[in-house]
């Protein structure tokens, strides 16, 4: 791998969930934690960075000059709707059954410890989780309108913050210790901390019969009654 640039196309499925084969070297890898699992880079594993979601409108003014990707493509015919979050029987064979095999999570890892939040726990807790992972603390936040989900290392600048949602009716970050907001991306855009970003812990959406097959030893968050 170093600083060869790997190029992945579909290979099959393991647990119901996609893998892929990189054509450099043929070997074969999972989508959901990316790790090479056959072939020539068998115990490889690829760099997690954050793929926040969010609203085009959004998007578009932090980065005006953006470029989009067109459907206009010789390959409109092999595109089609995808669907999560929506019962397949041919997924639900895997996983456990503390959660609908197609329950939606907040799946999180840090130093092999793994935990899934919930998306509708994150929603009646505000969207803003202050836990304990790996004996770390962790800010996992969801975002309702932009449906993203993502976790966060609490430490800043050597102590750990505590988060709470700020906002009136609508979705907003805030520290305790000093009242800087933050946005779902982890950036501290206001307050004595504007300008800090939060260390991104590896996280994404997940259906929960893959997140819990993949990691049958996993953690599930629940919020306060």
């Amino acid at each position: 791998m170093g600083e060869t640039p790997l190029t992945f196309e579909v290979f099959g499925l393991l647990k119901g969930v996609l893998l892929m084969l990189d054509r450099e070297t043929s070997s074969v890898w999972t989508h959901l934690d990316g790790k090479a699992i056959e072939g020539e880079l068998a115990g490889a594993r690829l760099d997690m960075i954050p793929m926040p979601q969010m609203t085009w409108a959004e998007w578009r003014e932090a980065h005006p000059d953006t470029l989009v990707l067109s459907r206009d493509t010789p390959f409109q015919d092999r595109y089609r709707v995808v669907r999560i979050g929506v019962f397949n029987p041919n997924e639900a064979v895997f996983g456990d059954d503390r959660l609908a095999s197609n329950d939606l999570v907040v799946g999180v890892e840090l130093d092999g410890s793994f935990k899934g939040y919930p998306l509708e726990e994150l929603s009646r807790a505000g969207g803003v989780v202050n836990d304990t992972l790996g004996g770390q603390p962790v800010l996992v936040v969801y975002d309702a309108e932009a449906q993203t989900g993502l976790a966060y290392s609490s430490i800043v600048d050597g102590r750990a913050l505590e988060f709470l949602n700020a906002g009136d009716g609508g979705f907003a970050i805030a520290d305790r210790q000093t009242g800087s907001r933050w946005n779902a991306q982890g950036e501290a855009v206001s307050g004595p901390l504007e300008g800090n970003v939060l260390e991104f812990v590896p996280s994404f959406i997940s259906e929960w019969y893959g997140w819990s097959g993949y990691h049958p030893e996993t953690d599930l968050f629940a919020s306060a009654p």
